[in-house]
């Protein structure tokens, strides 16, 4: 995804346990935008990530699903 402006990533729907999912966070050419998590998006010691905010910066998040719950690792600025 390529954020173009401040946004949200709501809970996913029909997660399926112990699937594995990985999500591409983009940032436009000017940056700056923002991505909330919906409550289903669990990291570590409980608190999200602020992901890198420069222009055309990229984010990996990688998530394994409990079926409800997305239990994720972020790789931030990868180049």
């Amino acid at each position: 995804v390529t954020l173009v402006g401040i946004r949200t990533l709501d809970n996913p729907t029909n997660l399926k346990n112990g699937a594995a999912y990985r999500l591409t966070i983009k940032q436009d050419a000017t940056g700056g935008r923002t991505l909330t998590f919906g409550t289903a998006y669990k990291f570590a010691g409980g608190v999200d990530p602020a992901i890198t905010t420069a222009a055309s910066a990229v984010d990996v998040l990688s998530c394994a699903s409990d079926g409800t719950s997305m239990f994720c690792t972020i790789l931030q600025d990868v180049k």
